[in-house]
């Protein structure tokens, strides 16, 4: 099996959930349907959910100010993403005073 055979019916079930959204966001606009706004919209939240429960994303990780640019990089980053700047995670920041 090569590497673009990998994950093909996942990959395909995103394409489907995709093209279903493309269509219920244009059904939205769309002028002389025979769905009611209402029952539109139903679908459209209906699509959403099931895009969302296939992408299965991960909570946004949690984040602080780089000492050095004061930019925003992860709780658990040693270096700054904008600066390169090293410095320790919060994490162990505590375990190393204690």
């Amino acid at each position: 099996m090569d590497q673009s055979e990998r994950g093909a019916p996942e990959r395909n079930k995103l394409r489907g959930a995709i093209a279903e959204m493309e269509v219920r966001v244009r059904g939205l606009s769309a002028k002389g349907e025979t769905e009611s706004e209402a029952l539109r919209v139903e679908l459209l939240e209906a699509s959403w959910q099931a895009l969302m429960a296939l992408i299965q994303l991960e909570p946004e990780p949690t984040r602080r100010e780089c000492p050095h640019c004061h930019g925003r990089i992860r709780q658990n980053a040693t270096r700054c993403l904008y600066c390169f700047g090293k410095s320790a995670p919060t994490g162990a920041e505590t375990a190393s005073a204690a």
